[in-house]
């Protein structure tokens, strides 16, 4: 849809967000380049749209590290009580989502959290799910100045080119409120996730994955450049989980979802066999690189398939480096 009608969309059926957008930076980038240009979060030939949306449908799988991530905007109620969050990343809407999950909230419910993405096929995606959403780039952001509680930046944000990386702090900090919160996570440069990236994902998939992943240092410089203060960085368990009735179906589906996630084409008769071989060869940990405030017989240290109630849960561990600062 056009700028025009994507603020009177948004003006009908999501008013919270309405006042949220600046009408000026709205139309300022009507003939920006983005605009019109895809990128692989897109769904034509060299896009990976179609399999990660089909993934993300799994909300589950991500559940324990995104509760991990949303604890740190709640406010004294809780969840229900995070004031308006905007997930700068957020694909189709799957933190909303998990937000319902786990506030107990109805799909009639209002989301405190405003869905952003580059990809406009992302951003249709959450709208037609009924989410507030809006396209805009992480560096360039719609919101007026001082009016949101919170701002993250997770899951993709190593997609962000280094030379755009400081601006969008900046953003965050200027769509911020006194007070407001910023997240971001990654996955650091060197650990086992960048080298699923770099090894397996990078040469199998039609998009590729040259991106620079961040490490404690560059974050930390990032939020203090933009004014933040009490900054902390450090880990966060943040492992993929899916289940099945039999423990070879539980494996089977993560196999499945990490393929899809990561548009991982297929390369011969035995191509699942090779990316479970390079999961359990990747994702192996040592109990010193777990979180302290994580219980060491809830973590698993590799690609673990373990009982669950009736049914079985495959668990691929991950471990996420995630600053945190506030606006004064």
């Amino acid at each position: 849809m056009t700028v025009h009608d994507y603020h009177v969309t948004v003006k009908e059926q999501h008013p919270a967000l309405f006042e949220l957008l600046d009408p000026a930076r709205l139309v300022a980038v009507t003939d920006e380049p983005w605009v019109t240009e895809g990128n692989e979060f897109d769904d034509d030939h060299a896009g990976r749209g179609v399999s990660y949306r089909c993934a993300q449908q799994h909300g589950e799988a991500r559940r324990t590290g995104i509760e991990t991530i949303l604890g740190m905007f709640a406010g004294p109620g809780g969840l229900r009580d995070m004031g308006r969050v905007l997930d700068v990343l957020g694909g189709e809407g799957l933190l909303s989502r998990v937000w319902r999950q786990l506030a107990g909230a109805g799909d009639g419910d209002s989301v405190p959290l405003v869905t952003g993405d580059l990809s406009g096929h992302m951003v249709a995606a959450a709208l037609r799910s009924g989410l507030p959403a809006v396209r805009q780039p992480a560096d360039r952001m719609l919101q007026r100045d001082h009016c949101l509680d919170g701002v993250l930046f997770a899951y993709g944000t190593h997609h962000v080119d280094r030379s755009v990386r400081p601006r969008m702090l900046t953003e965050a900090s200027r769509v911020l409120a006194p007070g407001g919160r910023v997240v971001l996570h990654d996955f650091a440069e060197g650990s086992p996730e960048e080298r699923w990236f770099r090894e397996v994902v990078h040469p199998r998939s039609l998009a590729g994955h040259a991106y620079d992943h961040f490490t404690a240092h560059e974050m930390t410089g990032y939020l203090a450049d933009a004014g933040f203060t009490d900054i902390t960085v450090g880990p966060v368990y943040d492992p993929m989980t899916l289940t099945g009735e039999t423990d070879e179906s539980a494996l089977a589906r993560l196999v499945s979802y990490m393929t899809s996630m990561y548009g991982i084409l297929p390369d011969g008769d035995r191509s699942n066999e090779r990316t479970e071989a390079a999961l359990r060869d990747i994702f192996r940990f040592s109990a010193g690189d777990l979180p302290e405030d994580v219980p060491r017989d809830e973590a698993v240290l590799e690609l673990t398939v373990r009982p669950h109630g009736n049914a079985f849960r495959a668990e691929l561990p991950r471990i996420a480096l995630v600053a945190h600062g506030r606006k004064p």
